[in-house]
């Protein structure tokens, strides 16, 4: 985009107008002095009168643009006083006839400070002027010579400024666009380093869930087995040697899912693991490893789920069961996943019945914080509020996925049960 830019060539910023009011005071200019020099050679008595209406000519000429700006002085106002100034100039005698090349200046300027047909008018009314004079100072047959010569000089004038001030206008609508655009380009540059950096955080956050939901649960489980395993290992040595396997076994899932993890972020894999199956595993196993009975149901008729709502569940039952190992001193948990078709969606709810919810359970850890996020980015919620029956209970519900979502969905580099 930036070499694209580069390209595009920046266009002098020459003002068509300044240049046209230049050349319009140099040619009165030109015209004024051999009027006004043969008038005061010769003494002629309107020589005065003459240099007043050419210097009144050229002053209004000169400002003429900052006059019209300030609304000071009309466009019509103007053409009318510098008409009659021409046909003053005109009328004077000795009556120089050069004096109409003011006309072509008038026509320029006609088509400039006034566009439209109506300058066009302007332009007819200097050609019939012209020939009133012609015929009135030479008479009839100069008259009709001169019409056809000054008329194609007065439009030919009129048109090429008018070229000239569309040129302009176009050149300075041109550049007004290549700054807003070049204003865009940097926009999106910051933008694009912003969407880069919200990237790198996305992934931190998510690596950070990742490596807490996988390691932290495992490592939670086996710290709660060889603290049972210290207390045992002199009053019941076998059953503390069970659990000490059971922490190896552990140990080696955790290594497994960190080399996993590890995997995943150097190739993305999809796993087709079905979301009840992987839910029974898992409580089966915080069963067997934490002596907390573990009931489960799960609703038959759940649609097959993007990658990254099996994710979510999954590791929002995982992180439930931790923070339920951790602090609620439960014996009973109940994990269900079931189908809202009156609302379209999905609920994994857990319950314990151990002490309830904290005072501070408004202070999400980590953990939790972490399902919400997942619950976040798929439109979803997360209810944490005391059981009913005494304990806590969690709650994921998420709107389930369009069809069309659910066949074209890939999973996200890592998010793999």
């Amino acid at each position: 985009m930036k070499e694209l830019l580069d390209r595009i060539p920046r266009i002098p910023p020459i003002k068509i107008k300044s240049l046209t009011n230049a050349s319009g005071l140099l040619a009165a200019l030109a015209v004024a002095a051999p009027s006004l020099y043969d008038h005061f050679i010769s003494q002629n008595e309107y020589r005065w009168i003459a240099l007043g209406l050419f210097f009144v000519f050229i002053f209004l000429l000169a400002v003429r643009e900052q006059a019209l700006a300030q609304r000071h002085l009309s466009r019509s106002l103007y053409l009318t006083l510098q008409t009659i100034l021409i046909l003053g100039l005109l009328s004077l005698p000795p009556n120089h006839e050069f004096i109409v090349i003011l006309f072509f200046i008038l026509s320029a300027e006609a088509t400039t400070i006034d566009p439209g047909k109506k300058s066009y008018l302007w332009i007819l009314l200097f050609t019939i002027l012209t020939t009133i004079v012609f015929f009135i100072l030479e008479g009839f047959q100069a008259a009709l010579y001169s019409l056809p010569i000054y008329a194609g000089g007065y439009f030919f004038f009129g048109a090429f400024s008018a070229s000239a001030a569309r040129a302009e206008v176009a050149r300075a609508e041109s550049q007004s666009l290549l700054e807003d655009l070049s204003i865009a380009h940097e926009k999106l540059q910051r933008y694009a380093a912003q969407a880069e950096e919200l990237a790198v955080a996305e992934e931190r956050n998510r690596l950070a869930r990742e490596m807490h939901d996988t390691l932290g649960h495992r490592l939670t489980v086996a710290i709660v087995q060889l603290e049972g395993a210290e207390r045992l290992v002199d009053v019941e040595p076998k059953r503390a040697q069970e659990m000490v396997a059971t922490v190896k076994e552990q140990m080696r899932a955790a290594l497994s899912e960190l080399r996993q993890a590890v995997a995943t972020l150097r190739e993305p894999l999809q796993a087709d693991l079905s979301i009840t199956n992987a839910l029974k595993s898992l409580g089966q196993n915080f069963q067997t490893a934490t002596e907390t009975e573990v009931s489960m149901a799960f609703a038959h008729n759940i649609p097959q789920l993007p990658n990254e709502y099996r994710v979510a569940i999954y590791r929002a039952a995982q992180e439930a069961l931790t923070n339920i190992q951790r602090h609620a001193q439960a014996n009973k948990v109940r994990m269900s996943l079931l189908l809202d078709k009156k609302e379209n969606r999905v609920d994994l709810t857990l319950l314990d019945n151990g002490i309830g919810l904290p005072e501070k359970a408004d202070k999400l850890g980590f953990g939790l914080r972490g399902i919400q996020e997942r619950a976040a980015q798929l439109n979803g919620i997360m209810r944490l509020e005391d059981n009913l029956d005494g304990g806590a209970k969690i709650c994921l519900c998420l709107p389930l996925p369009s069809t069309k979502e659910s066949e074209t969905h890939t999973p996200k580099t890592g998010e793999t049960l």
